[in-house]
């Protein structure tokens, strides 16, 4: 039986991020490849993630090239278009030049939605882009959201039955006995403001007056030299019992996640499914973090993990402490967090929702 061809659009890394990570994950799903001839229109933009969704010559160029190569993968039997959508206005309006030009060449549009800011950019946009979204959404055949929490970001755009969940899904870390410190806490993501990168140092910081033998790792590329620089000079007083190291990946952030105890990842803006949750729960590490984006959907507060309204310091640093106190405590939510990702979050259980879903797109 002939498969449907699949157009998948997406950037590559670097940087690393969580679409170009998705779209990598995406081409090396050997289940939708049973079912699709699968191609690649690549958008990568390897400059630093400060060029993400912002307007410039350079960002109108690279897009206007896409769309010209995508026009030419257009030709011959339809398929499936397969688009991460942008939750920003440059973004948003290069994608919309994709499902407007898919759509009039016959081919069929499904749209993942990996944020939970598209609520946000729509009640923001001036009334003349508003209309273009509506116009633009209304073009596709479904769009599909990190987790149940996520629907309402496209309430009154999308129709009910035309919205899908689902969620990402990561690697299996496979914990095999190697031995965590039960002192370490690891903050592994981008570091960024928007991911709770201060209030984490701050946290820190309050911890280490009540258990000065706690060690925190901060694992990540930095989004600026100014917030390094801040950073830095504030956890100087405790000398190494903060450390920071570049971006990990690979072996390096499989070690790094299973040698560690607790993971601290408090995101202070929207989320859409973070990668960086999932790997914690793969490695079995309980997660000290805020209901952002699909995150409550997938720890569970109590559970695997707290789950705090926001990335207030002491509240971040009670949790933590909690987890460094408490050998037991920490054992039972790690065996949660583990039992949450087998169940629910395995790359191959991610792989068949996603080939599931655009199959009955097809």
């Amino acid at each position: 039986m002939k498969r449907s061809r699949l157009i998948v659009i997406g950037p590559l890394p670097p940087p690393l991020h969580g679409v170009t990570i998705s779209t990598s994950l995406v081409l090396a799903n050997k289940t939708l490849r049973e079912h699709f001839e699968v191609e690649h229109l690549d958008t990568s933009d390897h400059r630093s993630l400060d060029n993400i969704g912002r307007w410039g010559v350079r960002n109108l160029m690279l897009g206007l090239g896409h769309a010209g190569r995508f026009c030419a993968r257009l030709r011959g039997s339809r398929g499936v278009v397969y688009l991460p959508i942008s939750q920003g206005a440059p973004g948003f309006l290069r994608d919309s030049l994709f499902i407007h030009l898919a759509r009039l060449a016959g081919w069929r549009v499904a749209l993942h939605l990996r944020g939970g800011e598209f609520r946000a950019f729509y009640r923001n946009s001036h009334a003349v882009l508003r209309a273009w979204i509506r116009c633009t959404l209304r073009r596709v055949a479904s769009v599909a959201v990190m987790g149940p929490s996520l629907r309402e970001e496209l309430d009154g755009l999308v129709p009910p039955d035309r919205i899908a969940v689902v969620p990402n899904g990561a690697p299996d870390l496979r914990p095999n006995g190697v031995a965590r410190d039960p002192e370490t806490v690891l903050f592994l993501s981008n570091l960024r403001r928007r991911k709770g990168v201060v209030e984490s140092v701050d946290a820190a910081l309050q911890v280490l007056r009540d258990r000065p033998s706690a060690r925190f790792l901060f694992v990540g590329e930095w989004e600026e030299p100014q917030l390094e620089r801040k950073l830095r000079e504030r956890a100087r007083e405790v000398g190494d019992s903060i450390v920071f190291l570049g971006a990990a990946d690979g072996e390096r952030k499989r070690e790094l996640l299973l040698s560690s105890s607790v993971f601290l990842f408090p995101p202070t803006e929207p989320e859409g499914h973070p990668r960086a949750v999932l790997d914690a729960l793969s490695a079995g590490l309980p997660v000290v973090t805020t209901s952002r984006g699909a995150i409550a959907d997938t720890v569970g507060d109590g559970e695997a993990g707290y789950v705090l309204p926001d990335s207030e310091p002491t509240q971040l640093a009670d949790r933590t402490l909690r987890l460094l106190n408490d050998s037991a405590l920490r054992e039972q939510m790690s065996r949660a967090a583990r039992k949450r990702y087998l169940e629910h979050f395995t790359q191959e259980r991610a792989d068949q929702r996603l080939s599931d879903w655009l199959r009955r797109i097809s």
